[in-house]
């Protein structure tokens, strides 16, 4: 796996990647754990948002991964800081913001942590 390869992207298009609050948790999950499965992935955004008040969880559940495979995962794609195909349910990582501390930092008082 590649190292640190986030710092050729611009700072604006680390700030896109990171102003969406589900595109901050795929990727804290995805630091983590360095692959997931969209189904997954979809089930724990569900409850998370669920647990915080929003709508029936099943309800939710398939409109997050409609979002994730039409939206988020294509956009990070083609950032090339994922693997994502639309024929394979599995997510991998190809890029940390390792070497981009302070940015995150930045972002993380910017966007509130979650």
């Amino acid at each position: 796996m590649p190292g640190s390869e986030a710092s050729n992207l611009s700072r604006e298009t680390i700030y896109s990647l990171f102003s969406d609050r589900r595109r901050r948790y795929l990727l804290s999950r995805l630091c983590e754990t360095r692959r997931l499965t969209v189904s997954t992935l979809a089930g724990e955004l569900a409850e998370r948002e669920r647990a915080d008040g929003g709508p029936d969880h099943l309800s939710v559940r398939r409109e997050i991964e409609i979002a994730l495979v039409h939206d988020h995962l294509p956009r990070l794609a083609h950032c090339r800081v994922l693997e994502y195909t639309t024929h394979d349910d599995e997510i991998v990582v190809t890029r940390t913001f390792d070497g981009e501390s302070g940015l995150l930092d930045d972002l993380e008082v910017m966007l509130g942590t979650e």
